[in-house]
Order: structure tokens, then sequence, then C-alpha cells
């Protein structure tokens, strides 16, 4: 169980730098913690918390949580678990040539946007040209079956933000492999320094993004582009 705009204080045993989603799950998993609180230390923190329950008070921008029932998250654990060990399979509904569904773009964005207002930072609006380039990239690197920041044909990130007629002022780009899932990509980026630093860029006005499947490929089946910009 947990909430927003609340803190419990002391009692803490360990941290992790992480986004608030992830210290639930976390907490559940360790029989120690009883209760945890999220804050945006460092970028994102979660502290977690052992014994008697802290006070609880009111704070602006921290989450707070504690483990209602072990039973139940252990066969959410199992479910997921089993969803991952499944072949990724490629989605034929899709809201935009992003490869994401209707939802996924939704949350993909909600996530981002939730992240830089709990950093004190503006929300990012889609551009469609940023989206083509990311569209690109991943179908590129699906192709090939890596994972990098240079295309094939020797591109580089401003190459490819170019071609689709975004002259820009900042350009700053995620890529990540073989996730299943908006929230699990999302977690990857998010406790990655340097991937976090682009998500909560102070200079980013607009986003694109995308997701490519390619089944035959041996170490990665799923591809994903972030690409942030500012136009000049």
């Amino acid at each position: 169980m947990w909430e927003n705009n609340c803190n419990f204080s002391g009692n803490d045993y360990r941290w992790m730098t992480a986004i608030p989603a992830v210290c639930g799950d976390v907490c559940a998993s360790d029989s120690k913690c009883t209760h945890w609180t999220w804050n945006n230390s460092n970028g994102g923190t979660c502290w977690f918390k052992t014994g008697s329950r802290s006070a609880k008070t009111a704070k602006w921008g921290t989450n707070c949580g504690y483990v209602v029932s072990r039973n139940s998250v252990v066969q959410v654990q199992a479910q997921t678990q089993t969803q991952a060990q499944a072949p990724a399979q490629i989605q034929t509904q899709v809201s935009s040539s992003s490869g994401l569904s209707s939802a996924e773009m939704s949350e993909m964005l909600s996530r981002i946007n939730a992240y830089r207002a709990l950093n004190g930072l503006g929300a990012l609006t889609i551009d469609n040209r940023l989206i083509a380039a990311a569209m690109l990239h991943s179908k590129d690197q699906a192709n090939h079956c890596t994972m990098t920041h240079t295309g094939s044909n020797g591109s580089k990130l401003g190459d490819r933000i170019k071609a689709q007629s975004y002259s820009f002022a900042m350009v700053a780009e995620n890529v990540a492999a073989g996730q299943n899932t908006v929230e699990s990509v999302m977690t990857a980026w998010w406790n990655s320094p340097g991937h976090r630093a682009n998500l909560l860029n102070k200079d980013a006005q607009n986003v694109g993004f995308a997701k490519v499947v390619n089944n035959a490929c041996d170490s990665y089946d799923i591809y994903w582009t972030q690409d942030f910009g500012r136009l000049g």
C-alpha cells in the first residue's frame, strides 16, 4: 500500500536510488522491510525502514508505503516472471509510427513527466519528428540485433534528428534492449545516472520514443529509443 505526499521518518536500515514504483516491490521482497519512503534526493531515493511503523506526516513531493500482504506480492511476482519468460510478440495495434500501443505511449509520457515534476521540471510534449527519428533508430538496432547510439550507416544522434527537419538547440538520447514493458525500461533508465540525466534534462522541451521487436535476435528481441530535444 502506498500513497503520495506523505513521509515516514526514522527507522531507516538501507536506501537505494530508484523511481517511486520500485520502492514497494523491493520492500515487499525483503523480509526485514516493513515500510518505506521515497524522495527526490540524488534524483530519486527509496528509504527502507524496519520495526514499528513511524509516524506518518504529510510532505509534498514525497511518497511512502508499507507492506500489506507478502503472500499477494509473491503471487504477483510469479506472474510477472512467467510473462517475462514468454516470447515477445510483435504488436499489431499501435497508436502511431512509434511501435508502442496507445496505452504504452500514454504510460511512457506520463512516467517521464511525473519524474520531471517530482524534480521541479516542466513537462515534455511529444514531437512527431523525434518519434520518427527514434523509430528509425530502433528499426536499425533491431535489424542488426545490436544496441548502440551509432547507426549502422555511422549516423550520430544529431544526424538522425536533422534528417527529420528538427532544427535543435539540444538533443539527447536513451536506448535500451530486452525490456518487455514500459515500466521495466523506464526503471532501467531511471536507475542509470546517464539515462536519468537525460530524463531530467532541464533544457529539454520535446520527446519522441519508439519500440521495435525482432524475435530473430539472439540476445534481445525488443529495442527501445527515446529522443529528447529543444528547438533552436
